[in-house]
């Protein structure tokens, strides 16, 4: 008889899967989500959004089947570990990092944590920026102006 482990992991969703400040994603971090949802227990961690809007941001992007959203109380290594202490007894084997500062936290409080980081003189990969909707409508407005708006060769 083959005995399998499986390995239960917290993956850390601003800064690994989400661009902090933005809708936008890492694909790294994406790809990163997939291996491990395949082969492991994956929990998310987020301090920045409740459940719904992150389950909002995962399901347009089509990224689902972890197992579970934790929600950290506030940024960075207190928050992170607070979190983290409320699920000691799941016996996580891995937590997927992107802050310095929240690594050394966690490595100190005994947890094995792998830190991924992102050039910083690089833009992430296929950063795609939300555009205002005041700017998507002026765009909309100023295009039917122009069809509207004769050209010069068609005036008299």
């Amino acid at each position: 008889m083959e005995l399998i482990i499986v390995l239960s992991a917290v993956m850390i969703v601003e800064g690994v899967l989400r661009i902090p400040g933005t809708e936008g994603h890492y694909d790294t971090g994406w790809g990163l989500y997939q291996a491990l949802n395949k082969n492991s227990r994956l929990h998310l961690l987020s301090h920045t959004w409740t459940e719904q809007d992150i389950s909002l941001w995962l399901t347009k992007r089509r990224i689902t089947g972890h197992q579970s959203y934790l929600h950290a109380p506030g940024p960075g290594p207190a928050g992170r570990l607070e979190a983290l202490q409320r699920i000691r007894s799941w016996h996580i084997g891995l937590v997927i990092e992107s802050d310095p500062a929240c690594a050394a936290a966690e490595l100190a409080a005994g947890w094995h944590t792998a830190l991924i980081s992102h050039p910083a003189d690089q833009p992430p990969d296929h950063y795609h920026a939300i555009r205002p909707w005041r700017d998507l409508t002026e765009a909309v407005e100023r295009q039917h102006d122009l069809r509207l708006t004769p050209h010069r060769s068609e005036q008299p």
